[in-house]
């Protein structure tokens, strides 16, 4: 049986041009011989779909469109596979709508209704297509284990995005270093992998979707970062011959993550029904570094850049600066081969027409650029790019906010560290960027920009600025974001931060820089998430005061110390228990038997104890001889009383003991 995977970059949610496109992609298919068809998972909803999967005249559309796409599917006899998500009671569920024969059928949710069996709503799907047993999957790692004997093919539909530190993620580009090889040749199961392309929203993906045979080969491929649609027959337990194909792509960090980022920028843009983009530009390096990201995302003709002079310049050394600004804009503009706009600015001082700081000031340059930026988009029908970092954001939000930044801001999951190595990736494929620009010089002085306005914006007690000022220039931009990654992406407690241990003040300011910057990190420019923590997926409260700032030696405290230490509390208090009830008994007994309490004490004693082990067949028998004695007697003696006994007496004369 022939496959078809359509790997179709489309405007998220556009349902009409959607199917309009599914269906020129069946046409294909079916031209090439193709029985089933497969599409992208989040073409129609995304993969964070959030409250608009609950309303009904939402899931009413989207069934309406695949009812009619139902229709061109049976006219060229093929059966559509098409995964939207759904609301399924209050959650959102990815579901696999199975085009056949004119209908839309609900794989998942079917096939668990017949079970009648709630678990199942998760476990993947199996049916029968023309003899061949299909399983569907959302995560092939984990279902691939679930397979019943007998299942021909996996058709696993990536819903996870782009990841830098996931390699997974990307699709056939990961086969090289081993992903999925072991387990589909493990299963002897053919898998097919349907990977979309381009962004959703923050979510962005790669592509590279491809078929690997039962043995764990890929016998044909989709390219990466581009539109394609490829057929493949599936048959189980024949050696197939492997198309002829490209060298197969292998993933590189610096080379993915700049990909990613363009395709970001042109749905982006298209979104926005913008063909232009327009930026900013510092003669710094992140600036530079976007504006070449833009020109690879839509070419030089389409992307402006921005040069706001500063008039507040008094001394040489900062007409020197500024001078050598201009001529690294106007260099990288030559470069690139993009249109640079001049902007004269006048001193916010005297324009607001009031005395402020100097801090103060360099905030009000930085929103009067934000106005001649949103003066400029709009103007030229562009949209507004920020060049921005994940460091910025982590940082410096407070002083970045109550101005316009722009529309998107591409490098807003990315630290101001790998910049650099964007920056070298980028420049081998062509001088962009003036060779300044590409240096660890370059990197450390917009630092000293982050952390200037950092401490611009946070209000205490004289002096605290300038001792955060002090410890944090002190360290290297590695480091910073270091303590930034480890804090943020991966959630480390504070004595798990590299830092910690050498240099405890400086993690614990960033650590508070970090969360007081929370509420206006919300409202700078939407970024992609291309990291294993953007702060989209780590939004913490914005009312928050605590901070972690270590616990300064002291054993780390968990609820479930606390439950171990309840246990351990019920386990002696039961121990306690038993020794009384124990004594009590061995009192009781040495009471029958006539065991004087000196002897009682030697019985229960360490020695006592290993003898009573040793004869402790005869003890018994013993005990029960003297207790069978006294029950004879007591009956003997007692018989003729029977009338006269209290009605709550036991048996035998004993009223503490049962008949038993």
């Amino acid at each position: 049986m022939l496959v078809a995977l359509a790997q179709i970059d489309m405007q998220l949610g556009d349902i009409e041009g959607i199917c309009a496109r599914i269906a020129n992609q069946a046409e294909l298919a079916h031209e090439q011989g193709a029985r089933v068809l497969c599409t992208p998972a989040p073409l129609f909803s995304g993969v964070l779909p959030g409250a608009m999967i609950d309303n009904a005249n939402y899931e009413h559309d989207l069934i309406a469109g695949l009812e009619g796409l139902a229709a061109v599917f049976a006219h060229l006899n093929m059966v559509g596979l098409v995964p939207a998500v759904v609301s399924c009671e209050g959650a959102p569920l990815f579901e696999v709508f199975m085009l056949k024969e004119g209908r839309v059928i609900p794989v998942r949710s079917l096939l668990a209704r017949r079970r009648q069996v709630s678990d199942e709503l998760w476990a993947p799907p199996i049916f029968d297509i023309d003899g061949t047993r299909i399983a569907v999957s959302f995560d092939v790692l984990r279902d691939i284990e679930l397979l019943p004997a007998g299942c021909d093919l996996i058709i696993f539909f990536q819903a996870n995005a782009f990841d830098i530190t996931n390699e997974a993620s990307c699709a056939v580009a990961a086969v090289a270093d081993g992903y999925f090889t072991r387990e589909v040749a493990a299963k002897s199961v053919w898998l097919a992998c349907m990977a979309p392309v381009g962004a959703f929203d923050e979510a962005v993906f790669t592509g590279g979707s491809f078929f690997m045979d039962d043995c764990g080969r890929v016998v044909s491929a989709a390219p990466c970062f581009e539109d394609a649609l490829i057929v493949q027959d599936i048959r189980r337990g024949e050696a197939m011959p492997v198309h002829e194909l490209p060298p197969r792509p292998q993933f590189q960090r610096e080379a993915w993550l700049w990909e990613a980022l363009r395709l970001y920028v042109r749905d982006a843009a298209a979104a926005r029904g913008e063909a232009r983009a327009v930026l900013a530009l510092s003669g710094d390096l992140p600036s530079s570094l976007a504006a070449a990201l833009c020109v690879d995302a839509l070419g030089p003709r389409r992307v402006f850049g921005l040069f706001v002079e500063r008039e507040r310049v008094f001394t040489p050394a900062q007409e020197e600066a500024e001078r050598t600004r201009a001529e690294l804009v106007r260099a990288l503009c030559r470069n690139l081969g993009i249109r640079l706009i001049e902007r004269a600015a006048t001193d916010p001082v005297r324009w607001m027409e009031r005395d402020v700081a100097a801090a103060d000031a360099a905030r009000l340059e930085v929103r009067l650029e934000g106005v001649y930026l949103d003066d400029a988009a709009r103007e030229l029908g562009a949209i507004a790019v920020s060049s921005l970092t994940k460091t910025d954001a982590a940082l410096a939000a407070p002083c970045l906010t109550g101005g316009f930044t722009g529309q998107i801001a591409p490098f807003g999951d990315v630290y101001l560290t790998e910049i650099e190595f964007l920056a070298r990736m980028r420049c081998r494929a062509g001088a962009a960027l003036p060779a300044s620009l590409v240096t660890l010089n370059a990197v450390e002085h917009r630092m000293q920009d982050v952390i200037a306005a950092s401490v611009a914006c946070v209000r205490a007690e004289e002096g605290y600025g300038e001792r955060i000022a002090k410890v944090l220039l002190e360290l290297e931009p590695s480091q910073i974001d270091g303590v930034l990654e480890a804090h943020v992406d991966h959630e480390a407690a504070f004595e798990d931060i590299p830092l910690a241990a050498t240099n405890p003040e400086a993690v614990a300011l960033i650590v508070m820089l970090a969360r007081h910057s929370e509420a206006d990190r919300r409202m700078l420019p939407p970024a992609p998430m291309v990291s294993g923590g953007s702060f989209m997926e780590r939004a913490w409260p914005a009312m928050l005061a605590w901070s972690d700032l270590g616990r300064h030696g002291a054993e780390r405290k968990t609820c479930s110390v606390l439950v171990q230490a309840e246990l351990e509390r019920f386990a002696a208090e039961g121990a306690e228990h038993s020794a009384l009830v124990r004594n009590e008994v061995l009192g009781l007994i040495g009471n029958l038997l006539g065991i004087t309490p000196e002897q009682m004490d030697e019985l229960r004693s360490e020695e006592g104890q290993r003898r009573l082990r040793e004869n402790l067949e005869h003890f018994e028998n013993q005990v029960q001889e003297a207790i069978g004695g006294m029950l004879e007697a007591g009956a003997a003696g007692g018989a003729a009383a029977d009338e006269h006994r209290h009605p709550g007496s036991s048996h035998h004369g004993f009223p503490f003991f049962s008949p038993n």
